[in-house]
């Protein structure tokens, strides 16, 4: 239809878009001219872009050849009155008023089919991210199920789909025991209705371990998360299956591994703790904690100076410092206090190492050798004894001949002098001094012969009584106090009586002699029940005995007050023949400690 447009605004350039489009293409227009009183208007310029005749004077477009629809777009009345003067026999006129019913009219159909598009795109992009949505849940090695209300399946991915045998069309619609009759779920589902109703009541997510039990065992952790609508209230239930039983094995492993290294950590006998770089102890074996009379719970926490003796502390804190420094393992001998007794350790520290090789903290292994230490003494003391008493043997008979001439021909020269014979003080002196060399050839003999006990059962609290009755009427003792403190339930000792009550008489005499013969003697029995070890202790108040000489008291002739020093000797033979040793130690107020230590005998 051959149109001209009287008017060349905004409406204008619009109308030419419109028919130049395919929007109108139930109204075809064909625009030839644009008429506007100015040359400039934006309808007149986008005209003659398009290649369409513009114009300023009326009459002209109305001379327009076969023009059959004039649009007036002025809104201008006497333009319009114009128009109706001028415009030709059978040529349709729109005026501003229909043509703006007209433009709305367009306007909608415009809108609407914006919408049409803007919803296309819109369902074209919802279908995208649909089948995105569907893709990223199918690459989900998880199973997933999508559960509405009535906990009914609207949806599976596709590890469910394969899983279980079906296809997702098959499993819509789908109960829980419907979706797993006949599979290894199959007893899970029997209670998956409860857990269902529980995770859309509380409205959040919920978790279980199902089991499939051997042969092939299968653990699942299955978690049940709510579908929230905007409004807040559930509007279906997701529910994943994750396979753990790499997990749940790996696990096992570790804790069969660490029940293993529990094991043997608990049934050491060494001492076993782990601390980290801080000090503070992470693992401690019974062993070890009871030695200090704790629980390993009580140390774990805790560093050594919280915990233990001050100087212990210190000194395990300084060799743990030394092993973190250089990043190495070192070897340490430690002597440690146990309820009043040295305890020899032989003790090995390493670093503790992460995987990537960090010093972490340190471990500590010590082993008691105190008893090692003892025996490995005792052979030496052993060795010492069985050499020096050979030697004494043959010195002893080669001695005992001449002193016994001397002694005779000196006692028969007494008995001829009378006691106011200047010579009879002087024969006096030989007399007591040969016999004096009698008596250190009788000890030497006695040191020599190391006699076998005659072995008996016998109780350590008779050995004492009967010891005690033989020094009450000797007079060194008169200006001493004897007190006793007998054990009524030590069990008994298997020796030979009378070398052990020798040996409480030598300890005895010589505590006499340390105190001049004035102070306070204590006979003690008791019974080390943990040792299965049974004591005799003789202790007294004198001077005591000095630090660096209590390793040598024990060696034959050694001495301190002028006597032959073979007494202690003895005694330690004596006590090492019947398995036994003998401990020495200070007096809390002075003096000397010294104990005789024997096996119990249980037997009969």
């Amino acid at each position: 239809m051959k149109t001209v447009i009287i008017g060349g605004g905004k409406a204008c350039r619009e109308i030419i878009e419109l028919a130049s489009g395919t929007f109108m293409k139930e109204l075809r227009l064909e625009i030839v001219s644009v008429m506007d009183s100015d040359p400039d208007a934006p309808g007149m310029v986008f005209a003659r872009k398009k290649g369409i005749d513009t114009t300023t004077d009326i009459q002209q477009v109305m001379d327009t050849p076969d023009l059959e629809l004039v649009l007036e777009l002025t809104g201008r009345d006497h333009v319009l009155k114009q128009i109706h003067k001028i415009i030709p026999l059978g040529v349709k006129l729109i005026d501003h008023t229909i043509a703006r019913i007209f433009w709305d009219l367009l306007n909608a159909q415009t809108d609407q089919m914006a919408r049409i598009d803007e919803l296309a795109t819109l369902e074209e992009k919802l279908d995208r991210e649909r089948n995105f949505l569907q893709l990223l849940v199918d690459s989900i090695p998880e199973l997933i199920v999508v559960l509405d209300k009535d906990k009914k399946v609207t949806r599976v991915n596709r590890s469910f789909s394969s899983y279980i045998g079906i296809t997702p069309d098959e499993a819509a619609g789908k109960t829980c025991i419907e979706l797993f009759a006949g599979t290894d779920f199959e007893e899970h589902c029997k209670r998956e209705v409860e857990m269902l109703d529980f995770t859309l009541r509380i409205g959040k997510s919920f978790s279980s371990i199902w089991m499939i039990p051997p042969p092939n065992e299968v653990h699942w952790e299955v978690t049940r998360t709510p579908l929230i609508s905007r409004g807040g209230s559930p509007r279906g239930i997701l529910a994943t299956w994750h396979r753990i039983t790499d997990q749940v094995m790996l696990r096992r492993e570790i804790e069969t591994a660490e029940e293993r290294f529990r094991s043997f950590i608990d049934s050491a006998h060494d001492w076993i703790s782990m601390k980290d770089l801080e000090g503070r102890y992470i693992i401690v074996n019974p062993v070890t904690a009871a030695a200090f009379g704790h629980k390993p719970e009580d140390f774990v926490g805790k560093r050594a100076d919280e915990i233990l003796p001050e100087k212990l502390a210190r000194l395990i804190q300084k060799h743990d410092k030394e092993v973190i420094e250089c990043n190495c393992h070192r070897s340490y001998e430690e002597v440690i206090p146990i309820e009043g007794r040295d305890h020899h350790f032989q003790t090995v520290r390493f670093p503790l190492k992460d995987y990537k090789g960090s010093v972490q903290g340190v471990c500590t292994i010590m082993r008691d050798v105190t008893s090692e230490k003892e025996l490995r003494d005792q052979l030496v003391q052993s060795s010492k004894l069985v050499a020096i008493g050979q030697l004494a043997a043959g010195v002893a008979h080669e001695i005992n001949n001449p002193l016994t001439g001397i002694l005779a021909y000196a006692e028969d020269l007494a008995d001829d002098l009378s006691s106011h014979d200047e010579h009879f003080e002087d024969i006096e002196v030989i007399i007591r001094e040969t016999k004096r060399c009698r008596d250190i050839v009788r000890n030497l003999l006695d040191f020599a012969r190391q006699e076998a006990p005659k072995l008996e059962k016998t109780s350590p609290n008779q050995i004492v009584t009967h010891a005690l009755s033989l020094v009450e009427k000797l007079p060194q003792f008169r200006n001493i106090e004897i007190k006793q403190d007998i054990a009524r339930d030590i069990p008994p000792v298997q020796c030979d009586q009378r070398q052990i009550q020798q040996v409480v008489l030598n300890l005895m005499l010589n505590a006499a002699d340390a105190m001049n013969s004035k102070g306070l003697i204590r006979l003690i029995t008791k019974y080390d029940k943990r040792q299965d070890k049974c004591i005799i202790s003789v202790e007294d108040n004198g001077p005591g005995i000095p630090e660096n000489l209590i390793d040598k008291i024990f060696e034959p002739f050694f001495s301190t007050k002028g006597t032959n020093g073979l007494g202690l000797a003895v005694s330690w033979g004596i006590v090492e023949r019947h398995r036994g040793t003998i401990e020495v130690d200070m007096a809390d107020e002075g003096g000397a400690i010294f104990n005789i230590v024997l096996p119990a005998y249980h037997g009969t």
